[in-house]
């Protein structure tokens, strides 16, 4: 099941203020301080949510960061995230966490996403652990929803057969380039990223 999409901007004050314009104010998320990112959220649905990241301004971790996001010049999706109960697909596993705005801090597993390629159709695990924690439970709902999921690569047919041993019913189809592409409805109307 779809996590969350990982939306790559080259400034994070700015696409804010576009989200809010749209009548979606991204919730603060938080700062990555070992990856050297920063985020903001908009929940999707029941523990879905969409990822506004950016490179932390105030960082000293040198490039490249995690998920391509040195090499974000517009905005675009990057990654997707699976929910995963347990881990075990054989990527490597890597720990992460990150502080909320009201001090709570947020802990997870997840394969890592790594810093190539720029889009990665083949999303990456995450697990948020025991605690229940879940980023999306503390969102605001705008009523948010998820349409559409288009996933886009050269030579889908081997993809598609690692979505379908993860369990997912996501499809790859091809395309001359791989690409993520996610359809947003709410009350306002529908807009694609």
């Amino acid at each position: 099941m779809l996590d969350h999409l990982v939306y790559l901007v080259p400034d994070l004050p700015a696409a804010v203020t576009r989200f809010t314009a749209l009548g979606y104010p991204p919730s603060p998320g938080g700062r990555h301080l070992s990856r050297g990112t920063y985020n903001a959220l908009l929940r999707l649905g029941n523990r879905q949510y969409l990822e506004l990241l950016a490179v932390d301004p105030v960082t000293d971790i040198p490039p490249p960061r995690w998920m391509g996001v040195d090499r974000t010049t517009k905005s675009r999706i990057s990654r997707w995230a699976a929910s995963a109960g347990a881990i075990h697909d054989g990527r490597p596993v890597v720990s992460g966490s990150r502080e909320l705005p009201g001090g709570t801090t947020l802990r997870w597993t997840l394969t890592d996403p790594g810093t190539d390629p720029p889009v990665a159709v083949l999303p990456f695990l995450i697990d948020w652990g025991t605690d229940g924690l879940h980023p999306a439970d503390g969102l605001p709902d705008l009523g948010l929803q998820l349409g559409a999921l288009r996933l886009y690569h050269p030579a889908p047919d081997g993809i598609n057969a690692e979505l379908a041993a993860l369990g997912l019913p996501q499809k790859v189809i091809r395309g001359p380039a791989p690409k993520i592409e996610a359809v947003i409805r709410g009350p306002k109307g529908e807009f694609t990223l």
